[in-house]
């Protein structure tokens, strides 16, 4: 790591050494990567240009320029601050490229491997005029995490009362006859 000596904005004029260096790996993490967007849970709008994201709050990400398919999902992982009861489960990207009229429109790629995401980072460069990248994840549950949201949001009923963590607490009244 090159430590530089110099000072770029007035700002650090009055920084200590160790700032610096700190700056200066904030400086070379984001000239190394890419500027990008989750959008978490969001919808696939077709239009005249093609596809595009739409989700409430799109979320930005710094997409390293010589990523495979495991850090990707690792840094969109950690970016959206999934726990253990939730995992990534699709990961699209909105891929640019230009029609017989050299017109930019806009396709829906879905991320599966390595060579999916080199294909991602060359038409990010290729297309770099367009914009930062664009990704729509789809989050799941596991298991655990789908009984957990249905006990947190779950209005008790009188057999649910009845009937708690797999066994009856008391004995029913009546039996049901349908």
């Amino acid at each position: 790591m090159l430590v530089k000596t110099t000072y770029v904005y007035d700002t650090r004029q009055h920084c200590k050494k160790s700032h610096i260096v700190q700056m200066d790996r904030l400086f070379t993490t984001i000239v190394n990567s890419t500027l990008g967007f989750i959008f978490p849970n969001g919808l696939i709008i077709h239009n005249d240009s093609g596809v595009y994201f739409q989700t409430s709050t799109p979320i930005p990400i710094q997409v390293p320029n010589a990523c495979d398919f495991e850090t990707l999902k690792t840094r969109i992982h950690n970016t959206l601050q999934l726990t253990d009861k939730q995992y990534l489960d699709e990961i699209y990207y909105r891929q640019p490229f230009t029609d017989t009229g050299n017109q930019f429109r806009f396709q829906c790629m879905q991320l599966k491997n390595d060579d999916d995401v080199n294909t991602m980072l060359m038409c990010n460069h290729q297309f770099s005029c367009v914009g930062p990248i664009e990704l729509l994840c789809t989050i799941g549950r596991t298991p655990d995490g789908i009984l957990n949201l249905l006990e947190a949001t779950m209005t008790p009923t009188h057999d649910a009362l009845l009937y708690y963590k797999g066994r009856w607490n008391m004995p029913r009244q009546h039996k049901f006859v349908g």
